[in-house]
């Protein structure tokens, strides 16, 4: 499952630059995301069908992060992720503030084969084996 477009969808409000594992630009505040850990979680007929996707957002500056923070962990909420953590940490080499927000979310997976498609109504997941 590829999280990249939820994730940059989430926080394009905060008009700062969001990048996928390094960035490259020269602003002095920007966030990196990574994926941490993406697992099943439901199985069906022999087949998964329910991916735990878990990512760490990396939020740099160097000013206070206080108030970004809650903005970010807000945002990861409303797009349907949960949190799991928050770390903050003071980088005296590079003088920022480094904030690790860890979130996950649940997506069907969307690497099934031709001959399985899951149908989601009302909250059910339902898997349906075409006739050949």
């Amino acid at each position: 499952m590829n999280v990249n477009s939820q994730v940059i969808t989430a926080l394009t409000s905060l008009s700062i630059p969001v990048a996928a594992d390094v960035y490259e630009g020269a602003a002095d505040e920007y966030i990196t995301f990574n994926y941490a850990d993406e697992r099943p979680v439901v199985r069906a007929d022999d087949a998964d069908i329910l991916d735990e996707t878990t990512i760490q957002i990396h939020y740099f500056t160097r000013a206070n992060p206080l108030a970004m923070k809650k903005r970010i962990r807000h945002l990861l909420r409303s797009a349907g992720f949960t949190i799991q953590n928050t770390q903050q940490f003071y980088e005296s080499d590079t003088k920022y503030y480094h904030v690790v927000v860890e979130a996950w979310i649940d997506e069907i997976i969307d690497d099934v084969t031709d001959d399985e498609i899951f149908i989601a109504k009302g909250g059910v997941l339902f898997y349906v084996q075409p006739e050949v």
